[in-house]
């Protein structure tokens, strides 16, 4: 597959958030995936170049282990903890999320 552009990583990176928030554990790590969101959204260059120069980690909210979910999600359009949270987690879970007051918590 070819690489994807950097709104459909966008995307991609932000439903891997959202699923993990619905997954608990950490509640820290969906706020982690928002601020990489946010921080890819304001890019000037393009993702690729990023990627290729192996400069992802400069960008503010992208440790090595959004850096490298990114890469993958960028290179073959899909990660395989994103590909396990989807059978976790349906679709129309996420879906009530944008429900005011519904919180991946509740």
């Amino acid at each position: 597959m070819a690489a994807i552009d950097t709104p459909e990583v966008i995307k991609l990176l932000s439903e891997f958030g959202q699923r993990a928030a619905l997954r608990g554990g950490n509640p820290y790590r969906a706020r982690t995936y928002a601020r990489a969101v946010e921080s890819l959204g304001t890019l000037t260059e393009p993702l690729t170049e990023i990627i290729h120069e192996e400069r992802l980690r400069e960008i503010p909210g992208v440790g090595e282990v959004i850096a490298d979910i990114i890469t993958r999600l960028h290179d073959t359009g899909t990660h395989p903890g994103l590909e396990v949270m989807r059978k976790e987690i349906p679709a129309g879970v996420l879906e009530m999320l944008t429900v005011p007051a519904c919180a991946p918590r509740r």
